[in-house]
């Protein structure tokens, strides 16, 4: 009895670590030429990412949704000589956030948006700064990562404004990316 017992535990654990590499197997992976690989989870089934630009510094793509409630995003990574070194937005120096947030403000009124500023981490400590304009049509989740700067943007409407819960949705699945820096 204990044989069997001890055999179905057995079978039991290694179903549950063929189970979780298989988890980690399907990780879709995005490569920044020359720096990193973004590993992340597959979008939910109502976000598609299209490849927009990928060039040695720069990578931008669309998020784009199935569903009209749903809010519009880009994901932006630039190589930035100004964070040369920094390795993430904790790095950063006070004077350095208050230049990030002087460009955020410099935008907004462009669009005549105000902003107000969180500073929050995602479930693995890695520090953003998320970005919102008051009228609830725009939302930036910022961040660095090795001298690049990660920024998701959300684009909603007066019919969809952003919600708590949408960028909510943008720090899980930030939460769940690995970065991946490339053998030199």
């Amino acid at each position: 009895m204990k044989k069997i017992i001890a055999l179905a535990l057995s079978l039991m654990m290694l179903l549950g670590c063929v189970s979780a590499l298989a988890e980690a197997a399907e990780k879709e992976t995005l490569t920044v030429v020359g720096a990193f690989e973004i590993k992340y989870n597959p979008l939910p089934e109502y976000y598609t990412l299209d490849a927009d630009e990928n060039t040695d510094l720069d990578y931008t793509a669309l998020i784009l949704p199935q569903s009209e409630d749903k809010p519009m995003m880009t994901l932006n990574i630039a190589f930035s000589d100004e964070w040369d070194g920094v390795n993430t937005l904790a790095d950063a120096t006070e004077e350095d956030i208050a230049a990030v947030k002087a460009d955020f403000y410099e935008q907004a009124e462009l669009n005549e948006g105000d902003l107000s500023f969180t500073d929050m981490e995602t479930a693995h400590g890695t520090p953003v700064l998320v970005v919102r304009e008051i009228d609830g049509t725009l939302a930036s989740v910022y961040t660095i990562y090795l001298s690049h700067e990660i920024e998701i943007v959300l684009f909603g409407s007066d019919d969809a404004p952003i919600t708590d819960a949408d960028v909510d949705a943008v720090l899980a699945f930030l939460s769940d990316v690995d970065f991946v820096p490339l053998e030199k």
